[in-house]
């Protein structure tokens, strides 16, 4: 008798888990590709609706090894950056980091910005899908170099050395602390 409701408890357990898996018609089911599906809101003049076909070369798939691209780059710190800064053992090897990166000497990389700031967690700034971070804020740097015009960030932790961001996410603004 008792193994009966066991089971019979498991599989109520398990019809109850997979029916909050399943979909309504505000949430439409997601697959297993890397497909962008259009919303089936009410259409309005020029939007596109379920039936309309969807250019899919405008599209950039989410996956593990490629970070989503956004159009919004946050602001960096950039201006005048002291001595003192520049001359830092860490910006040092950061300035031949971004030379050996982009393949030029150290001499054409120009320190563009520093900031002393205020991560929001453990991923200082640099995200990377799949991982997990300390949820925790994480005081720090963010220093900005220079080739050729082109931005790079680097992030570090307070006393760590600075590693190159490829999609920066911005730090805590100071109104925020």
């Amino acid at each position: 008798m008792m193994r009966r409701l066991k089971n019979a408890a498991l599989t109520i357990t398990l019809a109850l888990t997979l029916a909050a898996c399943g979909t309504t018609a505000d949430q439409p089911a997601t697959t297993t590709d890397d497909a962008v599906s259009t919303p089936t809101s009410p259409a309005t003049p020029g939007s596109p609706t379920t039936e309309d076909p969807v250019d899919d070369s405008t599209l950039t798939p989410i996956t593990p090894d490629k970070p989503r691209q956004t159009s919004v780059t946050p602001a960096l710190p950039t201006g005048p950056v002291p001595d003192a800064v520049q001359e830092r053992e860490d910006v040092q090897a950061a300035v031949e980091a971004e030379a050996k990166r982009t393949g030029v000497e150290a001499s054409q990389v120009e320190i563009a910005g520093y900031a002393d700031v205020t991560w929001r967690d453990g991923s200082i700034g640099c995200p990377e899908p799949g991982q997990m971070y300390t949820m925790a804020l994480v005081p720090g740097h963010q220093l900005v170099l220079s080739v050729d015009g082109k931005l790079a960030s680097y992030h570090a932790a307070e006393g760590k050395d600075f590693a190159y961001c490829a999609n920066p996410s911005p730090p805590v603004p100071r109104e925020d602390m």
